[in-house]
């Protein structure tokens, strides 16, 4: 991974900070407040640890817990194995041991008085690997892979009654402002680049999510949207110190959302999209960037959902 894209995924926390559903957010909180301790919970695609240090700043997790983070790209958790530490101690934990388990993979342990929070970090395909969580967790994720492979694999993972929470799943919204004649055009492309293109994925992935899950009889306990919104501050305390700009380093943000569009409306160029126009578009909207203009939106679903069966007991049941 490039060392842009790390910063994107750094720069996004503030993001998804504003956007998360606060009341699919609080349930989660109070499911994992009702199992039995130590918790286990599991997050698939954790890119550089910025759901770890959410919810130990927003003090949501259980007196005793076990996190396992994993993702597949080494960057990211080596990334989050400098910056995880510093976010678990600013929000008032020890860190009282880190070791190394072994290639790409640190475990280390956090206290803050009564509470204990053993964390490990690891680089691996999630569904490959094998647990037995009270807790699955993918944070922009869901929208990246193949629900029809990704849904079996997290009910393996996933002890009896357990949880599966998706929040900042993407939901078929992309939008700017000030508005553009291309707009409409464009975002149907990149959405269908998604869905057609993309190495898995939906762009209507949040609400595949509501109806994949009951239909698998899992109990969906809530959802809400949880939109991003990115605009240039209204003054100094929100911005970059000046009084204008972005919020903390949410310019990056918006810089490569419109990478990624470019990347991705290229693969129909010329045949569909008017290359002229669309190197407009790219332009216009970057000069927008620069000037602290441009507005941002992309919509989103949080989904929790409870998991009531015992797959892996069926599943040997059914080979018997």
């Amino acid at each position: 991974m490039n060392e842009s894209k790390l910063a994107y995924l750094a720069a996004k926390r503030t993001v998804d900070d504003r956007a998360l559903n606060r009341h699919t957010f609080d349930r989660f909180a109070n499911e994992l407040a009702t199992r039995e301790e130590p918790v286990r919970i599991v997050e698939l695609g954790a890119g550089v640890g910025t759901m770890i240090g959410r919810l130990v700043t927003r003090d949501a997790l259980p007196d005793r817990v076990s996190y396992r983070a994993v993702d597949r790209d080494p960057a990211c958790i080596d990334y989050a194995r400098e910056r995880v530490p510093e976010w678990v101690a600013a929000a008032g934990y020890e860190i009282e041991a880190k070791h190394r388990d072994r290639p790409g993979t640190t475990t280390f342990v956090a206290r803050d008085d009564d509470r204990r929070l053993e964390i490990t970090l690891e680089t691996a395909d999630g569904f490959a690997i094998d647990d037995r969580a009270d807790a699955v967790l993918g944070a922009a994720f869901f929208d990246l892979v193949d629900l029809e492979t990704a849904i079996p694999a997290v009910e393996d993972l996933l002890a009896p009654d357990g949880v599966l929470y998706a929040p900042i799943t993407f939901d078929g919204g992309t939008s700017f402002a000030p508005r553009d004649p291309l707009d409409e055009r464009l975002e149907r492309w990149y959405h269908r680049h998604m869905d057609e293109i993309r190495d898995g994925g939906s762009s209507r992935a949040g609400q595949a999510l509501l109806t994949t899950l009951p239909a698998r009889g899992w109990d969906v306990l809530a959802a809400g949207g949880s939109d991003w919104v990115v605009r240039p501050a209204g003054g100094a305390d929100e911005g970059d110190g000046d009084g204008m700009g972005y919020p903390a380093r949410e310019r990056v943000v918006v810089s490569h959302l419109l990478e990624t569009i470019e990347n991705a409306t290229a693969a129909f160029v010329p045949d569909r999209l008017d290359a002229d126009e669309r190197t407009r578009w790219l332009e216009r909207r970057r000069c927008e960037l620069a000037a602290d203009e441009l507005v941002a939106v992309a919509h989103n679903l949080d989904v929790l959902a409870r998991f009531a069966g015992d797959t892996r007991r069926l599943r040997t049941m059914g080979r018997t």
